[in-house]
């Protein structure tokens, strides 16, 4: 067996030790609705849940619109991340005459997202 092959190896195997490691406190999910009534998702919007073990923290976020909520367990954090959408759509919605490029470009996001009942 070469020395490259060796190397090889000791690199995929380092590469796997950090990609499981990155999956351990990272996961995608999609999140089906905002648990309000008044307001309904037209499609499954992916967020990321983040697990801090070191803080014991459990990060959810909406990376497009910069939306994120943070608590001790997932469900929380998830349920906040909602009420956190659905604070910045409110805000967006009232002053969409005044927004500028960036937030005009979360309202376009949430509004391809979320319709209002």
């Amino acid at each position: 067996m070469g020395l490259q092959t060796v190397e090889s190896e000791k690199i995929s195997f380092y590469a796997r030790k950090i990609l499981k490691k990155i999956e351990s406190n990272f996961k995608i999910i999609p999140l089906n609705s905002l648990r309000e009534d008044k307001y309904f998702l037209k499609y499954p919007l992916y967020i990321t849940i983040e697990h801090e073990h070191e803080k014991g923290n459990v990060i959810a976020s909406f990376d497009d619109v910069e939306a994120f909520a943070y608590s001790d367990n997932e469900f929380e954090a998830v349920d906040l991340l909602c009420r956190e959408i659905i604070v910045l759509y409110e805000d967006l919605l009232e002053n969409q005459e005044n927004l500028g490029p960036l937030p005009q470009k979360w309202f376009s996001i949430l509004q391809g997202f979320i319709r209002c009942n």
